[in-house]
């Protein structure tokens, strides 16, 4: 199949000014079309990756997931995840296949059919092959004419109705059907879902409970808070009480902290702040899960956080740390965090939180804990112990990868550096 020609020719066709000439009935007809094109693209691309995936080619390349492979090609990682996922569901499941290639319905449409048989599953695990027949094509209907979230609610619905009585573990006292989810939106905002089994959103509102009680206003009147807004100080005070604890549980072998990265103009600017008549440069600051921050969020953080001084360069690398230690100290290891922002191996998408630091020159032979010699790490790891890769700093002060399967040797960018070089003059 002549996949490259295809491109080819729909590559042409998207710079033509012919494909938006015409009347306003042949523009909508056109739009209309290529709609459905776009689903029929998105079915052959689920197809794919189901196979890519089934294969197992993305461990046979030493990437951690098909996701990872596919962020590589210019995937964002929440469509990557929704590819694998609806992928092997159509792999596993004819029917939805063949209801999926006409183009009549979007990606997500299609992932919120997968995602409400599965849920359905969790709940029926012992569903007959007729009633998930008859799931599939009830979904399948209300998709036609409905939105995804509407899809699920009717997921949610069929699961309650086909639920079985006299189950040995009622749902709603079931551990094994808890989920949590939490994103990070366009915005910047997180954004989440919970559903719990009875003890668990117990504790959780006795916990937040005692938090959420109305506070009057400076001047004596109502709370104006929503319930919403509330639980939502609540859940902060809940959090800011766990951070604040001394014997909890350690992060990649550091107490968990809220991290803000600033530059060294950024932390200027925080110091002239409220000095009439200084002029300071914009701030430029970011928390390590969160991204981007504002200047009056940093000062907000600012204001009653501990400061771990970390100078570093216009290229996030910082220049003054501790050393001196068989493993890193706390300070190395947040200097890590700031330049590697996470797993240095290229393309990983590992948080900081869950690598370790890893020597670049081997302690056992003579290398030394400092910011110039280790790198942030996982399963990696044992690529450069066993299986041959390279790993050293380049002039940019960044961590950059040689595999050992490329007869060219070409160095690759690690996860936090954005030029394609290790050129000291990159941009």
């Amino acid at each position: 199949m002549d996949f490259g020609g295809m491109f080819a020719r729909l590559s042409d066709l998207a710079g033509d000014a012919a494909v938006v000439a015409g009347d306003d009935a042949e523009l909508s007809s056109r739009v209309v079309m290529v709609i459905r094109l776009n689903h029929v693209v998105e079915q052959i691309l689920f197809r794919l990756v189901g196979e890519l995936d089934a294969r197992g080619i993305a461990t046979r390349r030493g990437e951690g997931s098909t996701a990872t492979l596919l962020q590589q090609a210019g995937m964002a990682p929440a469509v990557a995840h929704r590819y694998v996922r609806v992928g092997g569901a159509l792999d596993d499941s004819a029917l939805v296949a063949s209801y999926a290639v006409d183009g009549s319905l979007s990606g997500e449409h299609v992932d919120a059919i997968v995602k409400g048989l599965g849920h359905i599953a969790r709940r029926n695990p012992d569903l007959s092959d007729e009633d998930r027949t008859d799931c599939v094509r009830g979904l399948w209907a209300e998709a036609l004419s409905a939105t995804p979230a509407a899809v699920s609610v009717r997921a949610r619905h069929m699961a309650l109705v086909l639920s079985p009585p006299d189950k040995a573990v009622p749902d709603a006292e079931n551990h094994e059907l808890n989920e949590f989810t939490l994103g990070l939106g366009d915005d910047g905002r997180s954004r989440g879902t919970l559903d719990l089994d009875n003890l668990l959103g117990e504790k959780l509102r006795v916990a937040l409970d005692p938090l959420s009680k109305p506070v009057p206003e400076p001047d004596g009147s109502p709370d104006k808070r929503t319930s919403a807004q509330k639980r939502a100080d609540a859940l902060e005070r809940l959090v800011d009480s766990y951070l604040e604890q001394e014997d909890r549980p350690t992060r990649g072998g550091a107490t968990p902290q809220v991290v803000l990265t600033l530059t060294p103009e950024g932390l200027q600017t925080l110091q002239l702040s409220g000095i009439p008549g200084a002029k300071a440069p914009e701030v430029a600051a970011a928390f390590e899960w969160t991204g981007p921050a504002s200047a009056s969020t940093a000062q907000l953080v600012a204001c009653d956080s501990v400061i771990t001084k970390i100078l570093v360069d216009n290229n996030m690398v910082p220049l003054d740390v501790g050393r001196d230690h068989r493993t890193v100290t706390p300070a190395i290891r947040k200097a890590l965090i700031a330049r590697d922002r996470g797993c240095a191996y290229p393309g990983c998408d590992c948080s900081a939180g869950r690598t370790d630091a890893h020597h670049i020159r081997h302690w056992s032979q003579g290398g030394a804990t400092s910011l110039a010699n280790t790198a942030l790490c996982r399963r990696h790891h044992r690529y450069i112990h066993h299986m041959g890769w390279e790993v050293f700093i380049g002039s940019d002060g960044h961590p950059w990868f040689i595999n050992p399967d490329d007869a060219t040797r070409t160095p690759l960018r690690s996860h936090a550096r954005r030029t394609l070089t290790s050129d000291l003059a990159a941009a």
